[in-house]
């Protein structure tokens, strides 16, 4: 008997310090990521990295000039309006974070254009402020909000060539796509490779073969959408694949 309540004790006491031990992994975890995002860190809070707000959900950093401001919204503008030719509903609002100065986010070596996280912010750099690129990142985030941010986050519902194909697709880069009068006609010709289905490998391939394997996507994306009713049956392939009556292969 006067065992039981020393047991009950150290049994406590073990739970307290297994409970701390994860809170502590939790905030290394969770230092570690913000100190190596720094779009992440503007995301959860613009006005501390130099942004201020311009528009709902737009933000762009102080440095930015009237002109930069002007022309990026402009640009937007018309990413929407290539957006709405494939999604005429918009489901996605992503926060925007504008760097258009180009003095803030990542402070040395190659940056991308643009970069959509998932459905939740798109942060953009300078030579990325055009409605091309804004339509491609606007492009991820509506796919990524239509499969279901939780479902994104947990796991690949798509491919990645896929879902960057569909980017291609819907953006109309010229890169990528043979185009006459604003109408697509086709992929760029050219013994392409086969584009990955993973997102690491795809990232890692496309940092010294991004036209190939974005060529590659959009020319998958084309022939699978053929006997669908092309672009226009977007909308709704994307909600039965979430559905689980349609898959991409």
């Amino acid at each position: 008997m006067p065992g039981k309540p020393a047991g009950r004790a150290e049994l406590a006491m073990n739970w307290r310090r297994g409970l701390f031990a994860v809170l502590a992994l939790i905030a290394v975890a969770c230092t570690y990521i913000l100190s190596s995002e720094p779009h992440l860190r503007a995301y959860l809070c613009p006005a501390c990295l130099g942004f201020r707000e311009i528009a709902p959900r737009v933000h762009a950093d102080s440095q930015a000039s009237d002109a930069q401001i002007d022309a990026a919204l402009d640009s937007m503008n018309a990413a929407q309006g290539r957006l709405a030719q494939a999604y005429p509903d918009r489901v996605a609002t992503p926060v925007w974070l504008l760097c258009l100065s180009g003095n803030c986010g990542v402070a040395g070596g190659p940056r991308p254009l643009a970069m959509a996280y998932m459905n939740l912010f798109v942060f953009v750099y300078p030579d990325g402020a055009n409605a091309t690129i804004l339509t491609h990142e606007l492009a991820h985030a509506e796919l990524h909000a239509r499969l279901g941010t939780a479902r994104r986050l947990l796991s690949q519902p798509v491919p990645t060539w896929f879902d960057e194909g569909v980017a291609v697709l819907v953006s109309k880069d010229p890169r990528y796509l043979e185009i006459a009068n604003g109408v697509v006609t086709g992929c760029k010709a050219g013994d392409w490779p086969e584009p990955p289905s993973d997102q690491r490998t795809f990232r890692r391939r496309a940092a010294t073969q991004a036209e190939a394997l974005y060529t590659a996507s959009a020319c998958r994306v084309i022939d699978w959408l053929a006997d669908k009713g092309g672009v226009s049956a977007l909308p709704d392939m994307v909600t039965r694949i979430r559905a689980g009556v349609a898959t991409v292969e």
